[in-house]
């Protein structure tokens, strides 16, 4: 089934909560948000203390600084994702949870938004289908939010990251492909992109840096004019379910 949207939900949890915390949410909440009708998947995301802190890194309160956790939950089929159907289909599983007193109390989100994917593109050398690069399996990811300088100007940040950027990040050893998101919300201009690495981010975070360097040089990056202004760029690795022997910050 296609995906044709996707809500990005950074957390915040207490780095001693991490083993409840995570079972908690392979095992209760987040199966309970894939059954959905509008979802189709879900994947969830940490930055531990290696990912925090590099020379790339920009933060952003949209991602609540570089939170420690992400979850990315996919939507499609014939339910819309903002639908009234779908909305209530929310609030009427969250309500019974909390009335169960199954959710989780000790953490908070921090960040995120919802969005429809716009475009999704992988590497030359990976050859699936437009449909079928939300589902690709990858290590982790990398959140790249930026806008504009007017919402006039937007299409040239798109074409900027379409014909410049993305090919240049597709030549980065690591970089399988990536999503560009449009906020749900038509007056947020902001361009989201995430990125998919089939390395760990931290090795493909040390790759974009040395290839960004050559395309300074060359006047291929920053954008021109300043078409595109970075507001985050924030590593994530996939989470495998039930191993948590990660640390965060």
């Amino acid at each position: 089934m296609q995906v044709n949207g996707f809500h990005l939900a950074f957390l915040d949890i207490p780095k001693e909560l991490t083993q409840e915390y995570n079972r908690w949410y392979d095992l209760d909440h987040l199966p309970e948000h894939v059954a959905k009708d509008d979802v189709l998947m879900g994947r969830r995301y940490v930055a531990p203390i290696h990912l925090h802190d590099l020379p790339l890194n920009v933060e952003s309160p949209f991602a609540g600084g570089h939170a420690p956790y992400l979850t990315i939950y996919s939507f499609g089929g014939p339910l819309d994702m903002e639908s009234d159907e779908a909305r209530q289909g929310w609030r009427t599983l969250d309500n019974g949870i909390v009335r169960q007193g199954r959710y989780w109390q000790a953490g908070r989100g921090v960040g995120g938004g919802r969005f429809r994917l716009a475009k999704g593109t992988a590497r030359p050398d990976c050859h699936v289908q437009e449909r079928a690069v939300p589902y690709l399996h990858h290590k982790g990811l990398i959140v790249a939010l930026g806008k504009a300088p007017t919402p006039e100007q937007r299409d040239g940040a798109i074409a900027w990251w379409d014909d410049t950027h993305l090919p240049d990040l597709f030549a980065v050893p690591g970089v399988l492909a990536a999503l560009r998101g449009d906020p749900v919300d038509t007056s947020d201009d902001r361009l989201v992109h995430v990125i998919l690495c089939d390395r760990p981010p931290l090795e493909v975070m040390g790759n974009i840096g040395d290839a960004l360097r050559y395309a300074e040089a060359v006047g291929r990056y920053p954008a021109h004019k300043g078409a595109y202004e970075s507001l985050a760029f924030l590593p994530y690795d996939t989470i495998v379910p039930l191993e948590y022997d990660f640390e965060i910050p």
